[in-house]
């Protein structure tokens, strides 16, 4: 069964219709990244899979528990929302303990998970300050915390690196990563950050006004869209004629033209389907052509994006 179960739902606000008929899973252990420029709907999704938003219609369970049970949805799922809202007042233990006693943990398991769980995200050492104190990206981690304080089966994440440098980002993906591959949790990922999608994310799903145009692994979204790879290759100065005359032969490449900046470099423009080009070097090898490097660069998940949504990330 799987975690998050959604299909043909549907959310209106009056007469517009920001979600239509999208359907998706999610496994146990999966992390799922769910992409599309601003007011594709992406958020309303969101809201309406952790019964934030009431839908019009479609079929939804989370964790084997229909949006018409929200308590039982509730209880399985950890949320961190984009906009995050924190009681200045508070120290960060006492806020995350807190949390977990409305999961219904006692007082001393709820107190021992918050001090695992900001030891984990790298706040050991503000555990008894203000959250006043807290700069963006340490709120960052704090809501992270709070969404995990009830060990939840599916992990809601609106933007969970929002604030934090790439050290930090790095930290929230690894951590991430080890919470779903060893805990089994399922996560659902909203993120205007391409790299770290492509990154961490095990399938993706790339919305635009309201639907979703493209499913997958990010390769197999990046061979939908057509998109191809580039490609450098460098020869002896002697050689580059014949090496550009293998290359253009070769049914994956588009083109291969002289570099005039570096003598000897042959830039490549390659296809969106052929997989494995060891076949290139091959091919040169076979024509009498001393390879000096060859370096081959797969298309990205941005300019898939692009094709799909005409819209640069974040636009």
């Amino acid at each position: 069964m799987a975690m998050v179960h959604c299909r043909d739902l549907v959310v209106s606000y009056g007469e517009f219709r920001a979600v239509d008929r999208v359907s998706f899973d999610v496994e146990a252990g999966e992390i799922f990244g769910l992409l599309g420029p601003n007011g594709a709907g992406k958020t309303t999704v969101i809201r309406a899979l952790t019964t934030i938003l009431e839908p019009d219609s479609g079929d939804v369970t989370i964790g084997g528990s229909p949006l018409s049970e929200p308590t039982g949805v509730r209880r399985q799922i950890g949320v961190l929302p984009e906009s995050n809202g924190y009681p200045n007042s508070q120290t960060a233990a006492g806020w995350l303990s807190f949390h977990g006693q409305l999961f219904a943990l006692p007082p001393e398991e709820a107190g021992s998970r918050a001090l695992e769980l900001l030891e984990q995200l790298g706040l050991a050492a503000h555990t008894h300050r203000r959250i006043a104190t807290f700069s963006r990206g340490m709120r960052q981690r704090l809501g992270l915390c709070r969404a995990l304080i009830n060990r939840p089966a599916v992990l809601f994440l609106d933007e969970p690196t929002l604030g934090l440098d790439p050290s930090g980002q790095g930290d929230i993906l690894n951590h991430l990563a080890r919470t779903a591959a060893e805990d089994g949790t399922s996560v659902v990922l909203c993120s205007h950050l391409l790299d770290e999608v492509e990154r961490v994310c095990d399938r993706i799903a790339i919305m635009d006004r309201a639907e979703i145009v493209a499913d997958g692994t990010v390769d197999t979204v990046i061979e939908a869209a057509g998109i191809g790879g580039r490609g450098r290759v460098r020869v002896a100065p002697d050689a580059v004629g014949t090496a550009a005359r293998v290359l253009q032969a070769h049914p994956g490449v588009v083109s291969a033209e002289y570099d005039n900046g570096k003598v000897g470099d042959i830039a490549l423009e390659l296809d969106g389907v052929t997989g494995n080009r060891n076949d290139l070097v091959t091919a040169l090898i076979d024509g009498g052509v001393e390879i000096r490097s060859f370096d081959l660069q797969g298309a990205r998940l941005s300019e898939a994006f692009l094709a799909m949504t005409g819209s640069e990330v974040g636009i």
